[in-house]
């Protein structure tokens, strides 16, 4: 099997390289693909030569504008040898001008192509179903991009050696051209992503397609071979709030485990620890006899507002002390262990959250928000939304989720970067007995990728992104834990890295449960694991724990308060419904 190219040449102008040239190759540097750059004017000197005799497999990545450029001294009809030597040649930039449109019609070989500018909003962009390799789970889908989230399309009418990937009704988004030997891949957007942007919510195609979308399709689909990757994608369902009895509000536990058998799917319950002994015997008995698709993990403590916003680490450590201590007593009562995974209440969280997480034993937290709550300085950026897991904050996992309403394209977007499909959801997901999310259900199961349904613990400690190389596969871990499966017939080794700032709060790191070595490089734990046929390493980060903090022990008010709370919550959430449905 021939392998794909094993390095990006950039081709950029003689100046000084440009905005669009640093964003890409930010890009490049966040998927892990080596990369060199190529002025214009070195295009056909010694640099190229050398390049092409130690890299035999190399793809281009360049703006039209540039390559207009470099084309200039060849023939009307001719590519250089270096340009037909590439796998493939990804060509963006078709600003509406004469020089873009001559390259537009040159690398096409129809003398009428156009580029031009979009003007009636919204618009449908259709993903073609042809090109699995390359769209994965974007394949076959209509997405209604918002005004601003494309630039041009590109008419091409030439249709013997065009492929559609990425069409609007009045022409191409993105396309796959073979011409006099080459491959090129055009791609309408006119600029590309500041993946350093900072960002306050989630990543929406819808609104940014272009710079984005068409690139990341590209740069997953040439460099498949070199790039951060993943196997599978995780996927649970997350239900925040309900308290482990046969109903709550829409909630029926009974009718949710039928439609999980029929649909095949997993739930976790972000189950409030201050509801730990107001449970019910039967809907328990259910957890424990379906572990493998229904699961409890941590919600806050008390669930009060901007709980876990808190900048004060000892009130953090005496929130997450008495949260753990009220799930340890709800083990005890009802033997239902509870996943070792924090979803914040409301979506609010603290830089210094997320340290007292990792101090106090959590293998990593998921969230709806991406940014710190209040008036904590936002560090997240486009970047950490497009990674497997944010860890921006302390070097500790928070994994994002998605409602339903995000839409599917957002869901499948996630899927092709390599992300885990974790959508949130309340009881009044399960309105008319859940017809909604057993039709969302049935949309994610039609999309073209390799969907694995776990608990949430389980999920978010085998997310993790993976790429091969000298002889061992090495694998970016994000949780604190991570399970990875030998399933070939030979001893399998790969090296494990871990971001990880401040070193001198790691306790230890074990494998099964057995301590073993580390080093420590360049702000990174490196950890060496051999794999037997068919085992499963289990990798743990272990830290220092906070000894002195107590569980809180709270004013009566305030306990009074904290129930009030959680009982009109209730009452809202069971009988609200009733009410709305008689106004």
């Amino acid at each position: 099997m021939d392998m794909g190219p094993s390095i990006a040449l950039l081709l950029r102008s003689d100046d000084t390289p440009s905005l669009e040239d640093r964003n890409l190759a930010e890009i490049l540097d966040f998927f892990g693909i080596p990369w060199t750059a190529m002025k214009v004017s070195e295009a056909n000197g010694d640099k190229i030569a050398t390049l092409t005799a130690s890299h035999p497999q190399f793809s281009i990545l360049t703006s039209a504008r540039c390559l207009a450029e470099t084309l200039q001294p060849c023939k009307p009809g001719t590519f250089p040898a270096w340009l037909a030597a590439a796998a493939s040649v990804f060509v963006y930039g078709f600003q509406p001008g004469d020089s873009c449109r001559a390259l537009l019609r040159r690398i096409t070989g129809d003398p009428a192509a156009d580029i031009r500018g979009i003007d009636t909003w919204p618009i449908t962009v259709s993903v073609t179903d042809a090109f699995p390799d390359m769209c994965g789970p974007m394949s076959a889908l209509k997405i209604q991009l918002q005004p601003g989230a494309a630039d041009v399309v590109l008419v091409i009418r030439g249709h013997g050696e065009v492929q559609s990937i990425a069409s609007a009704p009045t022409g191409h988004m993105f396309a796959g051209i073979a011409h006099a030997g080459v491959h090129f891949f055009a791609d309408a957007s006119l600029a590309m992503v500041d993946i350093r942007e900072r960002a306050a919510t989630y990543f929406d195609v819808k609104k940014r397609f272009a710079g984005a979308v068409p690139v990341v399709m590209y740069l997953k689909w040439s460099f498949r071979d070199i790039c951060w990757t993943t196997f599978e994608t995780n996927a649970c369902l997350i239900i925040d709030d309900p308290p482990l009895r046969p109903r709550y509000g829409f909630l029926d536990f009974s009718e949710l485990l039928h439609l999980a058998n029929k649909q095949t799917f997993a739930t976790t319950v972000a189950f409030i620890p201050w509801n730990w002994q107001r449970t019910n015997r039967d809907t328990v008995a259910v957890f424990r006899q379906n572990r493998g698709k229904l699961s409890v993990c941590v919600h806050g403590c008390d669930h009060t507002r901007g709980e876990f916003a808190a900048r004060s680490a000892d009130l953090l450590d005496r929130k997450l002390k008495t949260a753990k201590c009220r799930m340890l007593s709800l083990l005890k009562k009802t033997a239902l262990d509870h996943e070792n995974v924090m979803v914040f209440p409301q979506g609010a969280f603290s830089p210094e959250a997320a340290s007292a997480l990792k101090r106090n034993g959590f293998v990593a937290a998921v969230n709806t928000e991406v940014a710190p709550a209040d008036h904590a300085a936002n560090e997240t950026t486009l970047a950490d939304l497009w990674s497997v897991a944010i860890v921006r904050y302390g070097a500790f996992a928070i994994y994002t989720r998605r409602y339903i309403h995000h839409g599917i394209e957002n869901f499948a977007f996630d899927g092709i970067l390599g992300k885990p499909c974790f959508i949130a959801g309340h009881h009044d997901i399960f309105r008319g007995h859940g017809s909604e999310l057993a039709e969302f259900l049935r949309q994610l199961a039609s999309l073209r990728w390799k969907l694995c349904w776990r608990t949430l613990g389980d999920a978010v400690c085998r997310s993790y992104g993976i790429k091969s190389g000298g002889g061992a596969s090495e694998v970016k871990m994000f949780a604190e834990q991570l399970r990875i499966e030998n399933t070939g017939a030979m001893p399998r080794r790969i090296r494990v890295v871990k971001e990880e700032p401040e070193v001198v709060s790691l306790k230890n790191v074990t494998v099964n449960q057995e301590t073993v070595a580390h080093e420590y490089m360049d702000g990174c734990l490196r950890v060496i694991v051999d794999i037997p046929p068919g085992a499963t390493a289990d990798i743990r980060c272990v830290y220092r724990e906070q000894l002195d903090a107590l569980p809180d022990s709270d004013a009566l008010s305030y306990r009074l308060g904290v129930a009030v709370r959680r009982y009109l919550s209730e009452l809202r959430d069971n009988y609200g419904h009733l009410f709305r449905s008689k106004v």
